[in-house]
């Protein structure tokens, strides 16, 4: 008994230290020179990537320049490091990356960042991007920023290490003809497409795996080096990122805040959208949608709701009709419950409210859960909650996993937690 009051005490400080670093961040203005109004800044969501909830140190790692000379990988140590694997006879994706890494090294100088950043894409082709060749490459395209090469070896050490999955596999026929050389080429290179981000003590922080996205505008001589599938990736990129992302991302990992009219608004989808997207679920999530935006009674109930749901991971949002955050919090809700909810058990807690606001409240904004009226004290049964809205995740043995106090500014952060906290990913 001693031991489970002393765990509440410490849960509930940690609780309050969370809120009082949330309140501190919100108060931070950004480093933009603007003179903007601290009170209308909030915390950067993480945009695209995919934070590593431990960052990964990288152990020594060599490369080659383009000038030819050995480099260490902790010579970027102090520096933010954005990477991605790339080649100079890429014809598919590769030229995409370096209009996006070009255009993130523009923005960077733009906002000032350029001195607390490096950017640099690495060979995934080891036997021909000489640094020969990636001189040339940055004469054809201009290219203002580091390339890297390094001996096969080097190389394979390097992307095993980052999980880049990279292969020699024959020349299609006709063989495409080397921009350099203007000899055909005589083999071709498979490999991941993607980008990271390296903290400055070397730590890997960030990974996202996909297609660089440059709204479709390229230059020219970037342009010339895609084949008919490059253009159609150009039109088209799958899983897709960007310069502005990934500035975004840096924004996320520095701490530091942008305008809240700056963050997009949510759009949930529509109730048919959300009844296709949920079609097929599994018989106890199933019920959860037919109560769909249903006030149930009772912080009893709410107990049994959770205990009928094991097996489950259960996402448990505390709101009431009278809080501001958590009315803006709620399109984030709907657009998640339609998107895990086949997977994650969704339900609310209506906190300290009167049932006709709240029922008046459900009715302008669905959602496919039901909420349950219950009291503060119901809710610290539960978890110690001491801010409205409190999140709070529930793992399928029905512990408590993590608690989110405050409200989710964005739909990158709140899926983010998912995840990691309900689907364990």
């Amino acid at each position: 008994m001693v031991l489970r009051r002393i765990r509440r005490i410490a849960l509930a400080g940690a609780a309050a230290l969370a809120a009082l670093l949330a309140l501190v961040t919100l108060t931070t203005p950004r480093d933009s020179g603007t003179g903007t109004d601290s009170a209308a800044q909030v915390p950067a969501p993480l945009a695209v990537g995919t934070a590593l909830q431990r960052p990964r140190r990288t152990p020594p790692l060599r490369l080659i320049q383009e000038n030819g000379r050995p480099i260490a990988l902790s010579a970027f140590h102090g520096k933010w490091l954005v990477f991605a694997p790339a080649m100079t006879l890429c014809q598919e994706v590769c030229p995409m990356t370096t209009g996006a890494l070009t255009e993130l090294t523009q923005e960077l100088h733009r906002v000032g960042l350029a001195g607390r950043v490096a950017v640099a894409e690495v060979t995934v082709d080891p036997w021909r991007d000489t640094p020969a060749r990636l001189r040339a490459y940055r004469r054809m395209t201009g290219v203002d920023f580091t390339q890297l090469t390094g001996t096969p070896a080097e190389i394979h050490r390097f992307w095993k290490f980052f999980g880049v999955y990279y292969k020699r596999v024959p020349q299609e026929k006709p063989a495409a003809i080397d921009w350099w050389t203007h000899r055909p080429e005589t083999f071709d290179i498979q490999h991941t497409d993607g980008v990271f981000i390296l903290d400055p003590a070397g730590q890997e922080r960030i990974v996202d795996e996909g297609m660089p996205d440059v709204g479709g505008r390229l230059s020219q001589a970037l342009r010339r080096l895609l084949d008919a599938e490059g253009r159609e990736n150009l039109a088209h990129p799958q899983l897709p990122w960007s310069a502005p992302q990934l500035l975004e991302d840096l924004d996320w990992l520095t701490n530091r805040t942008v305008p809240a009219a700056a963050l997009p608004g949510a759009k949930p989808p529509s109730a048919a959208a959300t009844s296709a997207m949920l079609a097929g679920s599994p018989g106890q999530l199933q019920a959860l949608h037919v109560q769909a935006g249903a006030l149930l009674g009772g912080g009893d109930a709410l107990d049994a709701r959770i205990r009928a749901l094991r097996g489950y991971p259960i996402v448990l949002n505390a709101w009431a009709s009278w809080c501001p955050p958590c009315r803006a919090e709620f399109p984030l809700f709907a657009s998640a419950s339609a998107s895990y909810g086949r997977r994650v058990a969704f339900l609310g807690a209506d906190t300290e409210d009167s049932a006709g606001a709240a029922r008046e409240f459900l009715a302008g904004h669905r959602v496919s859960y039901p909420s349950y009226q219950v009291s503060g004290p119901d809710l610290e049964g539960i978890a110690p909650t001491r801010v409205t809205p409190t999140t709070i995740y529930i793992d399928p043995a029905g512990h408590v996993v993590y608690t989110h106090p405050g409200q989710y500014e964005s739909q990158t952060t709140l899926d983010q937690d998912i995840a990691r906290y309900a689907l364990g990913q």
